[in-house]
């Protein structure tokens, strides 16, 4: 059974309230995602309920299993560089938890790029099967956080178009395993804006 087990990101939507109750386990993570365990029997996935977990040998233990099956799913790992230098760091694949990865960054990051530095990292997560991160560094942070945004938004709704396995519009800000919204989405109009907090503002700048 453990090796079946996968921590998953999901939208927060996807547990509607008609149905959260069986999921109390869920644990939110930032505006907007949810942390919650998958089993993947191959030819299906679903998510794990309450009555699941218990059956199954309990939370901290499936979790520990999610995140350890986790960090064995392949993925692809590319870098893109802007006119002006800036780089992106993107990470894609097939699996359906690719874009959970975002829940153990700091080791995707010591797998592609280094450890991640103190000031955190930007980090879009659009769809199960992409996300797309910048170390925060040096003053190109700034021009990775209008792309990201973009970046992310679009591939949303492509996502979201598509059925495939839409998460998140927002750009988020990862510093010590903590994922904060650094955007507010409008479901109207489909906008997004950038909001950076007082203490990010003075490292990137305030967004043009």
């Amino acid at each position: 059974m453990s090796e079946l087990v996968y921590l998953r990101l999901i939208a927060d939507d996807m547990l509607p309230p008609e149905i959260v109750d069986a999921y109390e386990y869920a644990r939110p993570v930032a505006e907007g995602l949810v942390e919650a365990l998958s089993l993947d029997l191959g030819d299906a996935v679903s998510m794990l309920r309450d009555c699941d977990v218990a059956q199954y040998g309990g939370l901290e233990k499936l979790r520990a299993a999610g995140r350890a099956n986790l960090l064995k799913d392949p993925f692809e790992y590319d870098t893109v560089e802007l006119d002006d230098g800036t780089v992106l760091h993107l990470v894609a694949g097939d699996s359906h938890y690719v874009g959970s990865q975002v829940l153990i960054l700091d080791e995707v990051m010591r797998t592609t790029h280094g450890h991640p530095p103190p000031e955190g990292v930007l980090v879009a997560v659009p769809g199960r099967h992409h996300f797309a991160f910048h170390p925060i560094m040096d003053h190109h942070a700034g021009t990775a956080v209008k792309a990201l945004a973009s970046f992310g938004l679009e591939s949303y709704e492509n996502d979201a178009n598509e059925g495939n396995g839409p998460i998140s519009p927002h750009l988020y800000w990862w510093r010590d395993g903590t994922l904060t919204s650094l955007t507010a989405f409008d479901n109207g109009d489909g906008t997004l804006t950038i909001e950076l907090p007082g203490e990010l503002e003075p490292i990137i700048g305030p967004p043009a």
